[in-house]
């Protein structure tokens, strides 16, 4: 059963990976509107610049990939940025709490 909101669920999945990356040397890590309703985040890292749409999921359910549109759009938009298009999937428990680890998709 799922115990939060859609709202809450997309917003703890964007802290873990916000969290994630502080953790692993990046930094200027700022929400990106990427369309109406879907905020990700883009971040400088010492190896790239990256640009990451986050999936976010409560167990029991799993994730699905970006669609071919979704893909193609998130790619472009990082090129006019100069970053690189990832995505982050995330799963939580039904406390909202980080299940497993987060798996990256790298895009571009």
């Amino acid at each position: 059963m799922v115990n939060g909101n859609l709202a809450e669920i997309h917003l703890e999945g964007g802290k873990q990976v916000e969290l994630w990356l502080v953790n692993n040397g990046y930094n200027n890590v700022l929400k990106e509107l990427l369309q109406p309703g879907e905020t990700g985040l883009k971040a400088t890292g010492g190896v790239e610049n990256i640009l990451i749409q986050v999936r976010t999921f409560q167990q029991p359910h799993r994730p699905y990939k970006l669609s071919d549109f979704e893909v193609d759009r998130l790619i472009r938009r990082a090129a006019k940025m100069m970053l690189i298009a990832y995505v982050a999937y995330v799963v939580l428990d039904e406390k909202n709490q980080l299940a497993g680890e987060i798996k990256w998709e790298r895009l571009s």
